[in-house]
């Protein structure tokens, strides 16, 4: 079983040598670590060879030509890693540090599931991720049931999502969903990725196999989140009814869905109330509606 690691880093240089450092560190010595690098302006390439880190024989660096976003990179990523023959690709932001134990641990549960998910826990407060989570096909929203599995003693639990900050999965599954589509840029496009492999396999949750989590929050009102936000909740919507596992949506269910997303544009206005605020979220969905 050869199994590669994906980091996609931006401008975190810092953070990007902490989670190499857990990778290399593993219980599980992993075959391959792609370092994909969204055209960083840090001197990120410089800082790696000053470390050592690219003359290991395990680690493979790519620097992509421009900034294509956390879809572009794990797109490209993932590419590499099927190209490159691997079994199990291991997905991974740079801003996270995993467990020495947390692979092997991950790959206790592989026969039950090829599309696994870690879970997190923040370094500043040490406050584990709520991420037990299903997708509701009806509204587009993520219902999120704070981890009650875990607390009643669960060491796993099925979701019909998955996070690409500490994803495994397998080629099988890769081959079948495709790596995530780039035009997403950043968000939704794990989303969309956890719900086709939840059409294959049992996604899972693990308990155990922790990551930890450098950068507190989940996720900031920006201009550029808000319009992605948006635009990327018709897209996902789009894209997994046109596989047509789900059926058709019906006008009340339409409904509850552009009912869904005035709530989070509202939400975001009043957490940041702005012009520029409000115009990317019209502009969100604008693009969006007109399936740009």
């Amino acid at each position: 079983m050869n199994i590669a690691a994906v980091v996609v880093t931006f401008n975190r240089k810092e953070l990007l040598l902490e989670t190499l450092r857990g990778l290399l560190n593993q219980t599980r010595e992993l075959d391959r670590i792609l370092i994909i690098d969204n055209a960083s302006t840090d001197g990120t390439q410089e800082q790696l060879r000053e470390s050592g880190i690219l003359e290991n024989s395990v680690v493979e660096y790519c620097r992509l030509p421009e900034n294509t976003g956390g879809a572009g990179g794990f797109s490209h990523g993932m590419r590499l890693a099927l190209e490159g023959g691997y079994d199990w690709i291991w997905t991974m932001d740079d801003d996270v540090e995993p467990a020495a134990d947390c692979l092997e641990v991950l790959l206790k549960y592989t026969n039950i599931s090829e599309c696994l998910n870690s879970t997190k826990i923040f370094t500043e407060n040490n406050e584990v991720q709520y991420w037990e989570q299903y997708f509701d096909f009806a509204t587009a929203r993520l219902v999120d049931l704070k981890n009650a599995s875990f607390e009643n003693g669960k060491p796993w639990c099925s979701v019909n999502v998955t996070c690409f900050e500490g994803m495994l999965v397998s080629r099988n599954i890769l081959e079948k969903v495709s790596p995530p589509d780039p035009a997403y840029f950043i968000y939704h496009d794990d989303t969309v990725f956890g719900i086709k492999a939840s059409f294959y396999t049992n996604v899972i949750y693990v308990r155990d196999a922790v990551f930890y989590k450098k950068i507190y929050g989940y996720g900031a009102t920006t201009k550029m989140r808000c319009y992605y936000m948006i635009r990327n909740t018709f897209r996902l919507k789009r894209e997994v009814f046109a596989t047509g596992y789900v059926g058709r949506a019906s006008a009340f269910t339409n409904f509850l869905f552009f009912l869904n997303l005035a709530k989070l544009s509202i939400t975001a206005v009043i957490d940041k109330p702005s012009l520029e605020i409000v115009k990317s979220l019209a502009n969100g969905w604008i693009d969006g509606i007109r399936g740009r």
